[in-house]
């Protein structure tokens, strides 16, 4: 900005500059008579002559004017105290200045202002948004201590807020409830939401709750589940499908933590995929809120494959071990997520009864595979193949040999000999098929002795791999 100001400056002034000269040469021109022959004059034959010599360079349109001045007598000797002053310099140039320069100057001149006042505004405005976060910072320390007292002091029974009739304030005070509120428990956590309702301040978080605006929206849905305000409930479940991501998420969260008889209700009738952030925010809800679910099993046999996906998670992650059957037949569902969340849930429990179902999925899953690459080898080549559409099927058959981990024995040697022989099968997956045979003793053991003489180098490096790994 400041370059630019400097600039319009340069232009205005060698424009007025420009206009003065052609005005004085014009002034000059009509009251002096320029000799017809150049004349040299001496001093001492001349004592009393007075000579004013002057150069003046007049660009316009590229035109030069070159003036030469010898004045004599006193009465016409040009008086410097009789010029006009800038100002009036400035306006005769001017009026006698072509149009294009009048041009130019107005809109030149109305860049300045504008510039200027621009300048002025944001000048203005920094002081007062300065203003407005030093207030907010006091108050906020001010409410702290107030809160603060409110809770550990047994004599504050009745407490005043400073300011609190201005909507802004009442939002910073909403702000250190609910942050206060987060990390409280028991009593006192009822004492502060108490405290929300006798100030009135749920309506606060109502009227954001119906607001047209998305982000007052989403604000109003967190405030309102926070604080256990349920008046809203049957308008905040209307926004579980809404389009954007962010006021679904919002409302989810509040349905789980507002909805007390049946708080996942609204999965029933979920239209769009159930996002990773949005499950991760139903799960934190409920560890957080300690709300128990009794069985997840309603919602394995959902049409949105997002849910049933969400489901068998929960399982896994709540342990749920009832439901372990109804997790054995979605092994085998038509949709390869779904295959692969149920194998993931089927980890954590380590139920050894369904070694067989597992390995006969990942003979499924292999021939799978194997079509899948056929299909495609036509037309892909081998690197851009192992690296595309075929990743969920790979994932499950890693997934499978990582569930028998924990629950292998000897009968499981055989199948583990041939994942680790199979060179189309990924390292990762070879290594980890080694190290689950080096741990079955000593059958698995035996069986890598015997491996190693005709195993490829790679499988070869996996054995010694496994052996030193484990003696370390």
């Amino acid at each position: 900005m400041r370059f630019l100001l400097v600039l319009i400056f340069i232009i205005i002034t060698q424009t007025i500059q420009t206009g003065v000269y052609a005005n004085e040469a014009g002034q000059l021109s009509g009251n002096v008579n320029l000799p017809a022959e150049s004349i040299s004059f001496k001093d001492k034959e001349f004592p009393s002559l007075k000579t004013v010599v002057f150069n003046k360079v007049l660009k316009n349109y590229g035109s030069f004017l070159l003036l030469y001045t010898n004045l004599t007598g006193s009465n016409e000797i040009i008086d410097n105290d009789t010029k006009p002053g800038i100002w009036q310099r400035f306006i005769n140039t001017y009026k006698s200045s072509p149009l294009k320069v009048k041009t130019l100057i107005v809109i030149l001149i109305y860049l300045l202002f504008s510039l200027l006042v621009l300048f002025i505004a944001i000048l203005i405005n920094r002081q007062i948004q300065t203003r407005k976060r030093r207030k907010k910072k006091e108050l906020k320390i001010e409410f702290q201590e107030q809160l603060a007292d409110f809770l550990f002091n047994d004599e504050a029974d009745h407490i005043e807020f400073r300011g609190i009739d201005k909507t802004e304030n009442r939002q910073i005070l909403i702000d250190e409830l609910r942050q206060l509120h987060s990390n409280l428990y028991g009593e006192t956590s009822v004492k502060l939401r108490d405290l929300y309702f006798n100030l009135g301040l749920h309506k606060d978080s109502l009227r954001k709750v119906y607001h047209r605006r998305w982000d007052q929206k989403a604000k109003g849905f967190r405030e309102v589940a926070q604080m256990d305000v349920k008046d809203a409930n049957d308008y905040i479940a209307g926004f579980v499908n809404a389009k954007s991501p962010i006021i679904r998420v919002e409302a989810q969260v509040a349905m789980v933590k507002l909805s007390e008889n049946a708080p996942l209700a609204f999965l029933d009738n979920m239209k769009y995929p159930l996002s990773e952030w949005e499950q991760l925010n139903i799960y934190d809800t409920l560890v957080y809120h300690q709300i128990n679910i009794d069985s997840f099993e309603p919602w394995l046999d959902n049409e949105n494959y997002s849910v049933v996906v969400f489901a068998l998670r929960m399982i896994a992650l709540f342990k749920h071990l009832h439901s372990a059957p109804k997790v054995k037949e979605l092994l085998f569902h038509e949709n390869p997520e779904v295959r692969l969340a149920a194998v993931q849930t089927l980890k954590p429990l380590e139920i050894s009864e369904y070694i067989s179902d597992l390995k006969q999925l990942y003979l499924e899953e292999t021939h799978n595979l194997i079509h899948f690459l056929d299909h495609h080898r036509e037309n892909e080549n081998q690197k851009e193949i192992k690296s595309l559409g075929d990743l969920t099927i790979r994932k499950i058959r890693f997934e499978i040999v990582d569930t028998l981990q924990m629950i292998a024995t000897a009968n499981e040697v055989p199948f583990l000999t041939e994942a680790a022989k199979e060179p189309e099968n990924s390292f990762k997956l070879r290594m980890l098929a080694v190290k689950i045979l080096y741990s079955i003793k000593p059958e698995g053991q035996n069986q890598l002795s015997r491996m190693f003489e005709d195993a490829d180098l790679q499988l070869k490096d996996m054995i010694i791999n496994a052996l030193q790994n484990t003696e370390s």
